[in-house]
């Protein structure tokens, strides 16, 4: 391996990276694949370009939020599952626009990396950071491990409870 070369796959494991660490720990031989110069300064290089070329750092930060809004302990949580046409997520009026405007702009970066280097809703956390810092703010450090669904069932099927009303009432009701 040389500096910029990432490890991609091992033992079979592929675009879990837990899964991948534990095989390093446990399995006696490793099989390694290593993908050259995919590599965390050149993903965040390119969502740079791409948010500084577009102006797109608004709906970056808004698709991120929006994969992590439906949340609630139980189920539902940042997985990427917008970007599934079929219903769920996809269908949310709270979410209008984004799986037709913010998910199409990262295209060629997620067609580059994920799932080799990281998972779809891995790289709506970053470019969400990035574009903090893009557009003038702090550098923010993203943790990475959301696993991207494969299916839209999978994900939340409804909005109901799970995010602030458009009339602010759960928000008054917290006071």
């Amino acid at each position: 391996m040389n500096t910029g070369d990432s490890i991609v796959e091992v033992n079979g494991i592929r675009g879990n990276v837990a899964l991948m660490l534990e095989k390093c720990k446990v399995d006696a031989t490793l099989e390694l694949t290593i993908c050259k110069c995919l590599t965390y300064g050149h993903l965040v290089a390119d969502l740079e370009k791409l948010i500084s070329i577009k102006g797109c750092g608004p709906i970056m930060v808004r698709l991120s939020w929006h994969d992590a809004g439906v949340f609630n302990g139980v189920d539902g949580c940042p997985n990427a599952a917008m970007r599934l046409a079929g219903g769920g997520e996809y269908a949310f009026g709270a979410n209008a626009g984004l799986p037709q405007v913010a998910i199409p702009l990262l295209q060629a970066i997620s067609d580059k990396y994920v799932p080799r280097l990281i998972s779809h809703s891995d790289l709506w956390a970053l470019a969400a950071n990035v574009a903090i810092k893009v557009m003038g703010g702090p550098d923010i450090v993203t943790h990475f491990g959301r696993f991207d669904v494969q299916a839209h069932s999978e994900g939340v099927q409804s909005a109901a409870g799970r995010l602030p009303e458009p009339n602010g009432e759960k928000n008054k009701s917290r006071r």
